[in-house]
């Protein structure tokens, strides 16, 4: 959720290109009332090494999400949902990186 002007809201969509090549970042976790991730939503975010997904609701990833993180980087999933979001994933992940979906 994000608080803006006092009040919280949920996330359920991360946007297009939101924090494309944003260098600082390094772990995200994304919520559970998450349902789809952008196109090239964390793209170029070559340190970003930790994502932790716990939404079990995401429906669609949108191509080259993921691409340009960190080349040992880790994804971990729900594991009702890993089968699931492999195959969503496998054209947000670069194949030239070792990116494990856990």
């Amino acid at each position: 959720s994000v608080m803006v002007g006092g009040k919280y809201y949920k996330v359920t969509k991360i946007n297009k290109k939101a924090f494309c090549k944003q260098k600082k970042i390094t772990k995200v976790t994304i919520g559970k009332n998450v349902k789809e991730i952008g196109t090239k939503a964390f793209y170029g975010c070559k340190n970003l090494k930790k994502i932790v997904v716990k939404s079990k609701k995401i429906t669609k990833i949108g191509k080259k999400a993921f691409y340009g993180i960190h080349k040992k980087a880790t994804i971990t999933v729900p594991k009702s949902k890993k089968k699931a979001y492999k195959k969503l994933m496998k054209k947000a992940v670069s194949k030239k990186n070792s990116v494990t979906i856990k």
